[in-house]
């Protein structure tokens, strides 16, 4: 008898599934919810927020084959935000077998969320770019200053409610985040362009790709490496 009413005290609480985010193949998210991370591809993601607004920032990265040769794609830093209730949610993206299907995701990246009746999922989307070198970017500090803007896909601190609740509002200096356009991948024909304006196209494309694949390897370094790192570059 006190079996029965202990699992009908289980069965009665309050206590619900927390919800959960499932990354596909090849997403790393950098954030969330505000607080730094590095889950690898193909996990699911435990989510709670007093509010239940989830903020998570990816990077998606591929590996494709253009010309013969293997390439490989790390796109900017993407900003989801939805309002999650508690089940499960998944995380679809489209397949980059090229490069200008890698360029369009960095243009325009397309998502698809859904629970798990598979029904589509309300979203808004964002990026969080950094202009000049991407060596060491302190990503947390970062999505605080994007969240202080109020941009598209901020979501708010406990320090901004708190602000709200009990002080008068109050003129707040706007950080804006750089926007960096993303080099496009430029078709070279016979034409009467210059070599000297091909050489810069194709600098540019190249110089995008190694920024990326700096930052991504400084990431997976241990403090170390970075600090060596770092004291190479100064």
């Amino acid at each position: 008898m006190r079996h029965i009413i202990a699992l009908l005290c289980l069965t009665l609480s309050p206590m619900g599934i927390a919800a959960s985010l499932q990354l596909p193949d090849r997403a790393e998210t950098v954030l969330v919810n505000g607080k730094a991370s590095q889950q690898q591809s193909s996990v699911k993601l435990d989510l709670s927020m007093p509010d239940n607004m989830q903020q998570i920032a990816f990077r998606y990265q591929a590996r494709y084959r253009d010309n013969g040769s293997q390439n490989n794609f790390i796109s900017d830093v993407v900003i989801l935000r939805f309002q999650a209730s508690e089940q499960n949610y998944q995380l679809t993206l489209p397949t980059i077998n090229s490069a200008s299907r890698a360029n369009q995701f960095n243009d325009q990246p397309t998502i698809t969320l859904t629970d798990n009746t598979g029904k589509s999922i309300v979203f808004t989307q964002d990026k969080l770019m950094k202009s000049g070198l991407q060596i060491g970017r302190n990503f947390a500090q970062e999505i605080a200053l994007y969240n202080e803007s109020g941009a598209i896909a901020a979501i708010a601190s406990a320090k901004r409610i708190t602000s709200k609740t009990t002080t008068a509002a109050a003129p707040v200096a706007i950080v804006p985040v750089a926007i960096v356009p993303v080099a496009k991948t430029t078709e070279v024909t016979a034409s009467n362009n210059t070599a000297d304006t091909q050489v810069n196209k194709t600098e540019d494309i190249t110089q995008a790709e190694v920024s990326r694949m700096l930052d991504y390897w400084y990431q997976k370094a241990n403090p170390n490496t970075q600090a060596e790192f770092k004291a190479k570059i100064n």
